[in-house]
């Protein structure tokens, strides 16, 4: 008798675990609406077998950031979103030149990340979320499910930049709006690099830049240390 209530007790307890474990909540997704928080900082390996997608910034990155890593970089001086699927002078994993797709076709990464908007400042945001999102598609089509895919916003220009040109505080703070909501929509990772380089007025610092928009060299490290620094662990 005494067994048989011991066992119906037993029962009755896993029965109400069942039913609170049910009721836990959920662990937390990724907040898709907020750039990418601090974390620990990575080796340079964390960009070994990745891809970079990117204009004359990225090409600095490339030249000046000491990053040992195997990066693949799919970068133009003057590319813009709207020119990078119809580009078809992009160094290829496998040689040669052609598009980026093709390009995505030859290799799988281990993550992309992408850097572009600034040779196309005075566009709408609606444009450059709708050209940013076919890039995005490109990637996912060619290259395995869910690999993670970071997104660069544009990096401050410099006061005197920024008041005499359309390379204004105003249009680099229109365009990152649209980025985040493409980052938000498409479920891509947000690195702020505004706030990486910008003072406290949200400018970039003359003494660091070269000409009021690309960055002095050693300014290049600053800019991977701060990526590496902002990671998501799949």
């Amino acid at each position: 008798m005494i067994s048989s209530l011991t066992s119906v007790f037993l029962a009755s307890l896993t029965a109400v675990s069942l039913v609170l474990s049910s009721c836990q909540p959920l662990a937390a997704s990724y907040d898709y609406t907020q750039p990418v928080p601090q974390s620990e900082q990575r080796e340079d390996s964390w960009f070994d077998d990745s891809a970079v997608i990117g204009h004359s910034l990225m090409e600095g990155f490339e030249m000046f950031s000491g990053v040992d890593a195997g990066i693949h970089f799919f970068t133009n001086t003057g590319i813009s979103a709207a020119g990078v699927l119809g580009y078809s002078q992009f160094d290829l994993p496998n040689g040669g030149a052609g598009t980026l797709e093709t390009g995505l076709g030859q290799k799988d990464f281990s993550k992309v990340y992408i850097m572009l908007g600034i040779n196309e400042i005075t566009t709408s945001q609606e444009k450059l979320k709708t050209n940013m999102a076919a890039i995005i598609e490109t990637v996912r089509a060619n290259q395995p499910e869910g690999i993670p895919i970071y997104v660069l916003n544009i990096t401050p220009t410099t006061e005197k930049k920024s008041g005499s040109s359309d390379f204004n505080q105003k249009n680099v703070k229109r365009l990152n709006e649209a980025l985040a909501q493409v980052c938000e929509e498409q479920e891509c990772y947000l690195v702020d690099l505004y706030s990486c380089f910008a003072d406290e007025n949200g400018y970039l610092p003359a003494d660091i830049s070269t000409d009021g928009v690309h960055l002095k060299s050693p300014q290049y490290r600053v800019m991977a240390d701060y990526i590496l620094s902002h990671t998501v662990e799949k």
